[in-house]
């Protein structure tokens, strides 16, 4: 059996006739709130407007309290000292007392020493001859060698500088060795003060003597 064609399968269009209250009432709230919202622009108006201001009254402060003045302090009286009586001495000689007065005694005093002026001078007990190199002897060598001193203050040979050579080394460094090693010299003095000073010295290799 077939179903009529004139019935509607929706269940909720029953209710249309129901509900047309209801909305017509909500759109009536949304029209109602955009009127407001339009009038509140044209007015200028905004929720300061709206909401009014709060108005907060100062808090009086409290008058201060008086101030206590303290009480003056009691300044004791001051006490006068006495003044201190100062003792006077008086350098007068008594009289009827003879007095002695004391002479500063004459002192014989040794007159400054005069300075003394000295040159250089060698021991002699230290100027001996250098050794003869063995080479030099034995090819038959000789030579004569000055050399440039320099004498100390205390008269040790602290430089040797040999100005005329002997033509052979081992001649040269065996004088200059010797001399710084073994030659002492009583130092020049210059007002009585030992100098540094300066003098040559020659050395003579010869085999003639050596013999």
């Amino acid at each position: 059996m077939e179903r009529p064609s004139h019935l509607s399968l929706d269940p909720q269009a029953r209710c249309l006739p129901c509900r047309l209250p209801y909305a017509g009432l909500a759109i009536s709230l949304q029209c109602a709130a955009v009127f407001l919202f339009i009038y509140g622009i044209a007015n200028h108006t905004t929720i300061r407007n709206i909401i009014p201001y709060i108005e907060v009254p100062p808090i009086q402060e409290s008058e201060a309290a008086e101030r206590v003045i303290p009480p003056e302090p009691v300044i004791a009286k001051k006490i006068a000292s006495e003044k201190a009586i100062l003792p006077i001495f008086t350098t007068e000689k008594p009289r009827g007392e003879n007095t002695i007065t004391p002479e500063r005694p004459a002192t014989n005093d040794p007159s400054p020493a005069k300075a003394i002026d000295r040159p250089l001078a060698s021991v002699a007990g230290t100027h001996t001859a250098p050794p003869y190199p063995p080479i030099a002897r034995r090819i038959g060598a000789e030579g004569k060698v000055t050399l440039r001193l320099t004498v100390s203050a205390e008269g040790k040979v602290t430089a040797a500088e040999i100005v005329s050579s002997s033509g052979r080394d081992d001649l040269d460094q065996s004088a200059q060795q010797w001399i710084m090693a073994q030659w002492g010299y009583k130092p020049a003095l210059t007002n009585g003060v030992p100098t540094v000073s300066k003098t040559l010295a020659t050395v003579v290799f010869s085999l003639v003597n050596e013999r």
